[in-house]
């Protein structure tokens, strides 16, 4: 269908002229296609400071059937002045028509249009949503992706994209745009909130979606097409605030259910066979082996184009590069980054924008840590640690950035050494100074914790972590020292890191308890000769 554009001064509402702060501004809410007919429910939601302005920006939905891919179908222009955001930090526009007997609160600032009356409205199937600030014009109908590519490449020379989210209905040679694709499991998406608490911009993981059931003025997700991490009672909240928190963050988590997958890498015969991986889905049935990666090559896993699910990936240290498969659109990235030697076990987001960083460590008499923001790639560097020291990486204060910390040897004392990303530092001695590093956050207060691990005298292994909570350490027993691999992870899914090894055997098994209430559990997965992905995350 064909799109049309309208402007923020062609819609029925006052602008608040005297507000003079502009605001970060995100997509929020998008529904593009009710439980029956679209028109006149289709709305779109965007958020920002409440009272703030918002201007020189634009709405754009970008087609992404085949070709014509990359045409601006539907442009909303908010230009100068613009309109304020509500007293609830929201603008939703939707048509003049009533959409049954929905009503918007107060607090939210609605402009209308009555381009949202018809079926002229918002594209079904595949399709990009992009926020896109510009002082030069939008122009609707206008190809701005002319040879296919993926890449706007005809948006103006000032364009900046400030929020982006996409989805596909899998038709062959369909293209997104803006780096943000959400996929749901038995159909198409047809809206999709943004959770509450995640303010990442361009991040899947800021979302949940799947088709709507019930009448057109229904606010009811289907219980069959939606995302794996779909919240408890998520629903649309059209002028509302959102519904739903941000599912944990768990490592090695390759469905974005917030729970740690059962996975094994498993080399072929001789030096520089390739590697296969072995995934049982811990909320699902296993994945088909894939071969990614060759012998020699350290294994990774995180969510570098930030669709809430972790990519398989690995660095080759013999060439000093990253081989990455992404998720959300299975196109592999290889990355040359850092140089031969270099440790890429520590990989994670430094930017704080819901997307990991390729970034490595370099050991030295004054080691480094280098790494690439996923918004802008640009490459920083910080000096932190010293020849013999190991890297211990993640987010220590909670604000949403991997900070710098290494475990140096004291005597018989692991001392901490941790540098923030806001630059403040702290010391902190944790266990022996040849323990194995197994960082996580095992209290679930969403800060990590240092742990170390190191054989007893029975023969079993001794797990301690000091907790960011109450500040003491917590001694726990669990594996067996001579034969089992650490493998800590969330695998309920509860927002602790757990206590769990992989014992090789034929076939192995992951043993995995609690921490706290010392819930039991195990799963048979892989043989002997495999390595379990979570154990790259140990030193």
């Amino acid at each position: 269908m064909m799109k049309r554009v309208f402007t923020a001064a062609a819609m029925g509402c006052l602008f608040c002229l005297l507000c003079m702060t502009v605001s970060a501004q995100l997509i929020n809410e998008l529904d593009i296609n009710p439980g029956s007919t679209d028109q006149p429910c289709e709305y779109v939601e965007l958020r920002g400071t409440p009272g703030a302005i918002i201007e020189n920006v634009h709405f754009v939905a970008f087609e992404g059937d085949a070709i014509p891919s990359g045409t601006a179908d539907f442009v909303v222009t908010f230009g100068s002045p613009g309109p304020a955001f509500g007293s609830n930090g929201l603008i939703v526009i939707t048509g003049t028509v009533a959409c049954g007997t929905r009503t918007y609160p107060p607090g939210t600032t609605r402009l209308q249009t009555a381009l949202l009356d018809t079926s002229n409205g918002l594209e079904n199937g595949t399709i990009s949503f992009l926020l896109i600030s510009s002082a030069t014009a939008i122009t609707p109908a206008t190809d701005y992706d002319t040879d296919n590519d993926g890449t706007l490449e005809l948006l103006p020379a000032d364009a900046v994209i400030l929020d982006a989210v996409a989805w596909t209905d899998g038709g062959a040679g369909d293209l997104t745009y803006g780096g943000v694709v959400l996929n749901a499991t038995g159909g198409t998406i047809g809206a999709a909130t943004r959770f509450s608490d995640n303010t990442n911009p361009r991040s899947g993981a800021a979302w949940y979606g799947g088709a709507m059931t019930g009448a057109n003025d229904a606010t009811t997700y289907s219980s069959t097409i939606r995302t794996l991490n779909f919240p408890t009672a998520g629903a649309l909240t059209p002028g509302a605030p959102n519904i739903g928190t941000t599912p944990n963050d768990a490592v090695v988590d390759f469905n974005g259910d917030g729970m740690t997958d059962y996975a094994v890498t498993r080399p072929a015969a001789g030096v520089g066979s390739q590697l296969t991986w072995f995934t049982q889905l811990r909320g699902g049935s296993p994945r088909t082996p894939q071969q990614w990666g060759i012998s020699g090559d350290q294994v990774i896993s995180g969510d570098f184009d930030g669709d809430g699910r972790d990519d398989v990936g690995v660095f080759r240290s013999s060439n000093a590069t990253f081989y990455i498969i992404n998720s959300s659109t299975q196109t592999i990235r290889i990355d040359p980054f850092g140089q031969v030697g270099d440790d890429a076990r520590v990989v994670g987001d430094y930017d704080g924008d819901g997307r990991d960083d390729v970034a490595v460590y370099r050991s030295g008499p004054q080691s480094a840590w280098f790494y690439k923001t996923s918004e802008d790639g640009n490459i920083k560097s910080i000096l932190w640690g010293e020849a013999g020291d190991f890297p211990s990486p993640g987010d220590y204060d909670g604000d949403g950035k991997f900070d710098f910390v290494v475990q140096r040897a004291e005597g018989s004392v692991g001392r901490f050494y941790l540098r923030f990303a806001n630059g403040n530092f702290d010391i902190r001695t944790l266990g022996l100074s040849t323990d194995q590093i197994v960082p996580g956050d095992y209290d679930g207060d969403g800060k990590t914790d240092l742990c170390v691990v190191r054989d007893n005298a029975g023969g079993f292994l001794d797990w301690e972590f000091l907790s960011s909570v109450t500040g003491s350490a917590v001694i726990d027993e669990w594996g067996v020292a001579a034969t089992d691999f650490i493998a800590q992870g969330d695998y309920d899914g509860d927002g602790k890191t757990d206590y769990s090894v992989w014992r090789p055997g034929s076939p192995g098994r992951f043993y995995t308890m609690t921490v706290g209430d010392r819930r039991i559990f195990s799963k048979l997965w892989g043989e002997t000769g495999d390595t379990p992905v979570a154990r790259y995350n140990t030193y």
